[in-house]
């Protein structure tokens, strides 16, 4: 009833998705793709677009907002989540899409309680300031963490438990960080980079 409902109002939900009860507040266009699965007690607020692609994940009890008074980043992410066919972020999570957010196929954030942030103090202007957060490919984001603003995790890069990105920082491919701030550690690779769906289990 909630896809049908959603499909009345003009957006486009796949009839196989599963959507949880959720909280959507003055969100705009949303598109959610076949398999794709939301969980219960997610928020999505004031989101300008929430993009949700095939057989990706979304767990429980995430908040995902913006602070609409900001000017969003110029490179047409502001204002949106995006997450690709088969991306996931899981439980818990505060995930600030004022610059926008994207995940791309098989990018994961993971565990619980990570801080997304898509806007900062620009402390010598005065002013605050929006840049978007990408994870590429098959990136993954552990437990506890903090990205800042403007982040850029190449694909298969891994961000240990704990770890907190540097305000535009760049992390390159098959390297694990970890650290405040993030720093690398070694080279990584697994089956996990090589997966066929969104979830793995036991």
């Amino acid at each position: 009833m909630k896809n049908a409902l959603l499909r009345a109002l003009g957006h486009r939900v796949h009839p196989s998705a599963h959507l949880g009860i959720c909280l959507v507040v003055n969100t705009g266009e949303i598109a959610v793709g076949e398999a794709a699965f939301v969980g219960h007690g997610n928020v999505f607020r004031r989101l300008r677009a929430l993009r949700i692609g095939e057989d990706a994940v979304i767990g429980q009890l995430n908040w995902f907002s913006i602070a609409p008074s900001l000017t969003p980043a110029k490179d047409g992410l502001g204002g949106m989540l995006r997450l690709d066919d088969h991306a996931v972020i899981t439980n818990r999570h505060y995930v600030d899409c004022s610059g926008g957010v994207w995940l791309a196929r098989f990018a994961s954030l993971v565990g619980v309680r990570s801080t997304v942030l898509t806007h900062s103090l620009d402390l010598r202007a005065g002013k605050q300031t929006t840049a978007s957060v990408v994870l590429a490919e098959h990136a993954f984001v552990g437990t506890s963490s903090t990205i800042m603003p403007g982040t850029r995790m190449a694909s298969r890069a891994v961000l240990a438990a704990g770890g907190v990105t540097a305000l535009g920082g760049r992390y390159e491919p098959n390297t694990l960080y970890g650290g405040v701030p993030a720093k690398p550690i070694k080279n990584i690779d697994g089956a996990y980079f090589h997966r066929a769906r969104a979830w793995v289990v036991q």
